[in-house]
């Protein structure tokens, strides 16, 4: 597994270094199928982030999937072992599950679509289009073009971390392996099968929902769905 170390506005030493390549002998023990992992070293340079200003970014990337763990701490070397901690956990999480799937628990293909109840007209308020449209967008350093913005809500200091990803069909499977994998509790898709844009998410103890939309059926079907 090829290891790429990147600093953003600050150097990696040697020994930091030498600590990453120790953490990365566990992580490929869990995934030995993994290609490369990339380690980004971040100091943040807002005063306001203070107790959080090192923060350490790890991305494994394999054939067909991508796990990924971060985490901030006063220092990069607490926020290194916090991070690949978590990154282990998402693999070893994955390792459990497949081990269910082959020791007769329930498999993936039995999680059951749920169909959305619609929105009764007059629920929501029509859409002012004159308002403007959000600016701004600073790209965060290592992703492609327009795939990463910040938006500013107006009158607010709260700003949404907006992301844009490619649309791979998979199936249902397959999605609720790569939440697993991202150690998210939802996971937004292209089924497979449908073509409909779709979510996993995880309920509780080994179990999952799924969510289809459909933006051709009719009004009348859902509800009767429903």
């Amino acid at each position: 597994m090829d290891i790429a170390i990147v600093g953003r506005h600050t150097k990696v030493n040697d020994d930091l270094r030498q600590r990453i390549a120790e953490k990365m002998e566990k992580v490929e023990a869990l995934a030995p199928r993994a290609l490369r992992a990339e380690v980004h070293v971040v100091h943040e340079r807002n005063p306001k982030l203070s107790g959080e200003s090192e923060r350490v970014e790890i991305t494994v990337r394999g054939q067909q999937r991508v796990v990924r763990a971060e985490a901030s701490a006063v220092d990069r070397v607490a926020a290194l072992d916090a991070a690949a901690a978590r990154l282990v956990e998402q693999l070893r999480k994955l390792h459990e599950r497949k081990a269910h799937r082959h020791q007769g628990k329930v498999g993936l293909h039995a999680v059951e679509p749920t169909v959305t109840a619609p929105i009764p007209d007059g629920a929501v308020a029509p859409v002012d289009d004159s308002s403007e449209a959000p600016t701004s967008v600073e790209e965060w350093e290592g992703a492609p073009a327009g795939a990463t913005r910040e938006v500013p809500i107006d009158g607010t200091p709260i700003v949404i971390r907006s992301k844009t990803h490619a649309g791979t069909p998979m199936t249902v499977s397959e999605a609720i392996d790569q939440m697993e994998l991202v150690g998210h509790d939802f996971y937004l898709f292209l089924d497979s099968e449908s073509g409909h844009p779709s979510a996993v998410y995880r309920r509780r103890g080994w179990t999952y929902g799924v969510i289809h939309l459909d933006p051709e059926a009719p009004a009348d079907a859902a509800r009767e769905s429903a």
